[in-house]
């Protein structure tokens, strides 16, 4: 039984991260149905990976509901804790990231209800039809329509088009390493789309911009009023972050920060920045010295 779950697991996480935009409580679903899982009788079941998807996606509903309080009491910006890509990524699994994981995506999902999110995802994502997205969610199928039209009527025209990571964006990344630390506002402002938006998630946990900081001259004194009280060591590293060109921020060989962009052609769109240290937790099984050099 262990091998079929293995094999199903990334698509599992997959549907618990874009549900709930928490590896950890991703990794507890996962567990519970890993749980679940072991206690079946395998002859019984027709398809595991139809029942290894319902479960994960009933698991998920049950865990947003019971989150949905917390999100509405969080101070500030909420962002999904990043997921950070691996040197050994394949186009195939970044194209998948930058498809439904970008921050942007995610930010998005969370207008919706638990159930709405999971009937949207199921059918947007992972091309299920009307009939197994229905008794996956308990819903019947003309109700299930009638959501997806809901949903997708609500986040039109919102989502931004795929970026995968490249040469060309991993400088401009550089680039804004070295302007933020340097602290060169004419070399950030050209950069900077001039609608440029700052998302800043720190949880009440460290200081951050409780609201958005939107348009470049705004945005570049705000990154540069920051670098100041950043520590002196800081080191930058490039990384895949959700699927986008994105930036680690290390102290003492430990991750503090982390940036996520939206770059079109040369300058940054939108600029996620996460410092909530309870959501970079798992960033520290990272093999850093292998998959992430320095910018």
């Amino acid at each position: 039984m262990i091998e079929t779950f293995n094999t199903h697991r990334p698509a599992l996480f997959g549907i618990a991260y874009r549900m709930l935009g928490r590896v950890s409580e991703a990794e507890d679903v996962m567990q519970e149905v890993w749980i679940r899982w072991q206690k079946q009788d395998a002859a019984e079941i027709q398809s595991p990976k139809a029942w290894l998807v319902a479960t994960t996606t009933r698991l998920s509903i049950d865990e947003l509901r019971s989150a949905r309080r917390e999100r509405e009491d969080y101070y500030g910006v909420w962002l999904p804790e990043p997921l950070v890509g691996e040197a050994t990524d394949t186009p195939d699994r970044l194209a998948d990231l930058t498809d439904s994981m970008t921050m942007a995506f995610m930010m998005m999902l969370e207008t919706l209800g638990p159930v709405e999110r999971a009937v949207f995802l199921l059918r947007e994502v992972f091309d299920y039809d009307y009939a197994d997205t229905a008794a996956i969610v308990g819903k019947s199928e003309a109700n299930c329509r009638q959501i997806l039209r809901r949903s997708k009527a609500q986040m039109q025209g919102n989502k931004p088009p795929p970026q995968s990571p490249n040469d060309q964006a991993r400088r401009v990344v550089e680039q804004f390493a070295l302007a933020t630390s340097t602290g060169e506002i004419d070399r950030l402002l050209d950069l900077l789309m001039e609608d440029v938006t700052i998302y800043s998630d720190g949880g009440g946990k460290v200081k951050a911009a409780g609201l958005p900081i939107r348009t470049a001259d705004r945005a570049s004194r705000f990154l540069v009023g920051i670098q100041r009280k950043l520590p002196a060591d800081t080191a930058y590293r490039f990384a895949t972050v959700n699927g986008m060109p994105g930036m680690l921020l290390l102290s003492g060989g430990q991750i503090y920060g982390a940036y996520s962009f939206d770059i079109e052609g040369n300058r940054v769109r939108n600029l996620y920045g996460i410092w909530n240290p309870e959501k970079l937790r798992h960033l520290a099984r990272l093999p850093h010295h292998r998959s992430l050099p320095d910018t």
